[in-house]
């Protein structure tokens, strides 16, 4: 785990308050959002610095993608389920 922060697993922002990390999984909340979420690490480098899976702050996809990207390392991990809208 390169960093202390995480992404919001849908929307991608950075700007989330995290309230448990460890190695297996972060949670949190996303202002952005105005929901919880949990998140999985980077298969890769561990990170959970990863694209959310409805797009990037300020746009949705309009088809997801199989892959998201880990700004840690840039590994593609597969796309993550956000839970409830």
């Amino acid at each position: 785990m390169k960093t202390q922060e995480a992404f919001c697993v849908r929307c991608g922002s950075a700007d989330t308050r995290v309230t448990r990390l460890n190695q297996t999984s972060a949670e949190g909340t996303c202002p952005r959002c105005d929901k919880p979420f949990h998140a999985t690490p980077c298969q890769e480098c561990g990170g959970f610095r990863i694209d959310g899976s409805f797009g990037v702050p300020g746009m949705r996809y309009e088809r997801l993608p199989e892959t998201v990207k880990c700004w840690d390392c840039g590994h593609r991990n597969p796309l993550r389920d956000p839970g409830p809208e």
